[in-house]
This record gives structure tokens, C-alpha cells and sequence, in this order.
């Protein structure tokens, strides 16, 4: 019987704890807890830094898989402050999404390491 109670608790206060981020997700209040400066998804000033937002294009040349993709991804997120990432490896391309420019010899440095060849860098 105790077994039964608790669970039903539990069951409680998950339902709650989903149903009020149902709701602020409707009314556009951010789910996140933290105070994540160079998050992606906001500022710390509560801005979305989708101003200035700066578009580089890297052509990379070696990349054979989706996981040579999440790689590359997973690499420019640890070595460089940006909103997004996304490669392709049928075409080549690393498309990044940041506030501020990056250092093209780190980009160059960080995709070397991984045993690819950096082509190409442009910016918008």
C-alpha cells in the first residue's frame, strides 16, 4: 500500500513539474535554470543575441559520415563560443553561427587535429 501512495506522489509531481513547462513554453519563458552567458539559445541580459550574428562558412574536405559530422560539430562547440553548428559531409561544408568572428587559425588548427583539411573559410 505504501509502495502505491508513493508512486502515486511521484506521479504528481512530475505531471506538475511537466505541465508548468507546458505552460511557460507557451507563453515563451525559457525552460533553462542557469546563468549561461554564451548560451546559445539566450544572453544573460535576456536579450537573444540574434543581432550580429555572424555567418562563417568553412569548406572542409575529408568528412566521409554523419559522424565524422557530429565530430566537427562537437569540436567547433568546445573550441569556439557559437550559436550553431552544422555540417554536411556529402557537400563539404561547416556552417557556423556566432556573435563574434573567429580565429581562422584556430578553426584551421582544431579541423587539422581531427585528421581533416581545411579549404576554404568565408564570412557573412
Amino acid at each position: 500500500m505504501g509502495t502505491a501512495i508513493v508512486g502515486l506522489v511521484m506521479a504528481v509531481i512530475v505531471a506538475a513539474i511537466l505541465f508548468s513547462l507546458f505552460r511557460n513554453k507557451k507563453k515563451g519563458k525559457s525552460s533553462c535554470c542557469g546563468d549561461c552567458a554564451h548560451c546559445a539559445s539566450h544572453k544573460a541580459d535576456g536579450s537573444s543575441g540574434s543581432n550580429g550574428s555572424r555567418s562563417t562558412i568553412l569548406e572542409v574536405e575529408g568528412m566521409m559520415c554523419g559522424m565524422c559530422e557530429s565530430h566537427v560539430n562537437d569540436a567547433i562547440r568546445n573550441n569556439f563560443y557559437v550559436k550553431s553548428v552544422k555540417s554536411s559531409h556529402k557537400t563539404g561544408i561547416v556552417q557556423i553561427i556566432s556573435e563574434e568572428p573567429l580565429d581562422k587559425e584556430k578553426l584551421s588548427s582544431v579541423i587539422q587535429e581531427m585528421g581533416y583539411t581545411l579549404k576554404n573559410v568565408s564570412e557573412n
